[in-house]
């Protein structure tokens, strides 16, 4: 199990659903995904922010399954999101697809992403 640093002389975790570092042991494994937008393996896009957002998770775990790890095994977590007004979504996504888990987290809202379709990208390394 990695260790979790909140220490009272930083700021608490925002809404306390991620860590403020993480400290891995030595000898682990380690994954790291490319960012992962909203599409489906037949190539497909949903239009809704929170349908791309299910996919992205859903990639994710696809790719730590494939890894020999789970959720829990993810240290640090990267959310691009487009849109201010999605960040809500993008936040609820994250904790149904995290459930206990809390990994050290950024999230970064921005203008655009590599195509004008995509709504979020996401980003996850995990160790084991």
């Amino acid at each position: 199990m990695h260790r979790r640093h909140n220490p009272d002389t930083v700021v608490e975790a925002f809404g306390k659903g991620y860590s403020q570092a993480l400290e891995v042991d030595p000898n682990k494994r380690w994954l790291f995904t490319a960012g992962q937008v909203g599409v489906a393996p037949d190539g497909s896009t949903a239009n809704s922010f929170e349908d791309q957002v299910a996919q992205v998770w859903a990639s994710i775990m696809a790719l730590l399954a494939e890894g020999g790890m789970a959720v829990e095994d993810i240290v640090k977590v990267n959310g691009y999101i487009v849109g201010a007004e999605n960040f809500p979504a993008y936040g609820a996504a994250r904790k149904n697809a995290l459930g206990t888990a809390r990994p050290a987290s950024t999230a970064i809202v921005v203008p655009a992403l590599a195509l004008p379709h995509w709504l979020v990208e996401i980003e996850v390394i995990a160790a084991k």
